[in-house]
């Protein structure tokens, strides 16, 4: 159904919350205190047979006694209720549901059996649902939060979408340390019907949504999936942490969702195709997040390091070189405008090692002249605490270095408590923190991966030409040949190519040994 009905899902002026409790430690409590706390401003409905009143609010017995427009009903109640539940729902019109309650299709037969009916009633009656087995979703922009997670991240612009509800939990609670925000943050658990196209078209027309990051163990409509992050990756990032590589993997995706994952480098050549960025761990989504979310996107891969030890340039060279690349080499002018203020002993290369007593001010200079060059893509700031460096007046000039520049400043800051509150300093600021070289190249270059694709996706094939020259009657000989035997050989086929007009390698049939040794020596091999 797309986008039919998302809106009030995701801006519900009125909601239910079926299973609603006061119960500490239950999901319908969680729920209640999440929709309360957040601030939800609209109109909300408790519905539990055994109370009348719950955390203030009026409580009903059932949603057919609900008198006014619902917009999105939350179920967190056993699976088995819900088929009469979303009948209701159906009844009263409402818009969507999102069915918290696990024991569908991931657990057998009967689970599916359920699930189906589920969707049979849905559809029909034009109620979307999120879910089953889900955490529910968080907007924190508009105040609402729909879900059992702990916490409410702080707004942003970044839009996560998860099938793992324990996903959804480890990447909010890192978010929250690093101070990322999220525009949607969205648990899709089971997928019956709101699936990741439906979320990619949806997330690709809200403005609040810089990026999308997607935690994947199976797709359901792939056909729906491609045509939409085709579509949105050419305006917005997507980065994709596809779980299941492995045949164990995938049979651990099947028992918690429910689906088969599919073949993996299938999975790849889609991603490339779609023009999305494919990440390997939760580490590396969530760099690679956090660098999307607060830099702007590199123009390439040409990287300047900054650095006051010799160590850590080496390790982020290494990593760079691990995925084919190179710290740009540094124009003369640059050299020479380092020179007139860097020690005499400075590495007079990239990795621009600044030394080991640099001052603020030292960063601050040299980062001024890598930002003024033309021939650099980005600026990473590696620190590493030494007797004479003051991490926290550093963070404090990057911070009033870094504003306004055309391309993204990462940083680097090695060591645990001493860096603490320059870490947090640069987090508030916007400046994406690693605590190793190797981690802050990698989020970089998945950026220029990202780049790369774009490139590739908004490419215009060449025109063929209008004269296109076709031997029907060798193509019809052929053919007739391929019927008489049910076969056609793979030179036949090439045959056929060729008629056509279209290129081929050539090919050559040898019957002997002799023969392919002299077909070879022709074609020029020895």
């Amino acid at each position: 159904m797309g986008q039919y009905n998302l809106d009030r899902i995701f801006k519900p002026q009125h909601i239910a919350v079926v299973g609603a409790s006061e119960k500490a430690g239950t999901i319908g409590n969680a729920l209640m205190q999440n929709l309360i706390d957040g601030g939800f401003s609209g109109k909300l409905s408790p519905v539990n047979p055994k109370h009348k009143t719950i955390h203030g609010y009026d409580t009903f017995k059932s949603v057919s006694l609900l008198q006014t427009k619902l917009d999105l009903a939350i179920i967190a109640t056993p699976i088995n209720t819900v088929i009469d539940i979303v009948s209701e729902c159906v009844e009263k019109k409402v818009g969507g549901a999102i069915i918290i309650s696990a024991g569908g299709k991931e657990i057998g037969e009967k689970g599916k059996e359920i699930e189906e009916k589920i969707q049979q009633i849905a559809y029909a009656g034009g109620l979307r649902i999120v879910g089953p087995n889900c955490m529910g979703i968080i907007r924190p922009g508009a105040k609402l939060n729909a879900s059992f997670a702990s916490e409410m991240p702080t707004a942003g612009n970044l839009a996560f979408v998860s099938q793992s509800g324990a996903i959804c939990t480890a990447i909010l609670d890192m978010a929250l340390k690093d101070n990322i925000g999220f525009s949607h943050f969205v648990s899709t658990g089971s997928m019956l019907d709101v699936d990741f196209g439906d979320m990619i078209d949806y997330i690709g027309n809200d403005p609040s949504a810089k990026s999308i990051l997607l935690y994947i163990e199976s797709l359901t409509n792939f056909r729906k999936f491609m045509s939409a992050a085709r579509s949105v990756s050419r305006v917005k990032p997507i980065i994709v942490l596809k779980s299941g590589r492995s045949p164990a993997g995938a049979k651990a995706a099947a028992s918690h969702t429910g689906a088969m994952a599919g073949e993996d480098s299938v999975y790849d050549a889609a991603f490339k195709r779609a023009g999305i960025v494919r990440v390997d761990t939760i580490e590396e989504l969530f760099d690679c997040a956090e660098l999307m979310s607060k830099q702007p996107r590199p123009r390439g891969p040409r990287l300047a390091i900054v650095t006051n030890g010799g160590g850590p340039g080496v390790m982020a060279t290494d990593t760079l070189a691990k995925y084919g690349q190179v710290p740009v080499p540094l124009d003369p002018e640059i050299i020479q405008a380092l020179d007139l203020f860097l020690p005499p002993f400075w590495s007079r290369n990239n990795p621009i090692d600044i030394l080991g007593d640099a001052s603020p001010e030292r960063f601050a200079q040299t980062i001024e002249i890598c930002f003024n060059s033309k021939n650099i893509d980005g600026v990473l700031v590696i620190l590493a605490p030494q007797a004479l460096t003051a991490p926290i007046s550093v963070a404090q000039t990057l911070v009033s270095t870094m504003k306004g520049r055309p391309y993204p400043l990462f940083t680097c800051w090695m060591g645990g408590k001493t860096i603490a509150p320059a870490v947090e300093l640069l987090n508030e600021a916007g400046i994406p923190t690693y605590d190793t070289p190797e981690r802050a190249v990698r989020a970089f270059l998945y950026m220029v991966e990202y780049s790369k694709n774009l490139e590739t996706l908004l490419e215009i094939p060449p025109k063929l030409t209008r004269q296109i020259m076709v031997n029907q009657d060798k193509a019809g000989r052929l053919i007739t040949n391929a019927a008489a035997g049910e076969f056609m050989p793979e030179s036949d086929s090439k045959e056929m190519l060729t008629a056509y007009g279209l290129p081929v390698i050539r090919t050559e049939i040898a019957k002997t040994e002799a023969d392919a040794s002299n077909i070879g020596k022709e074609m020029g091999l020895r």
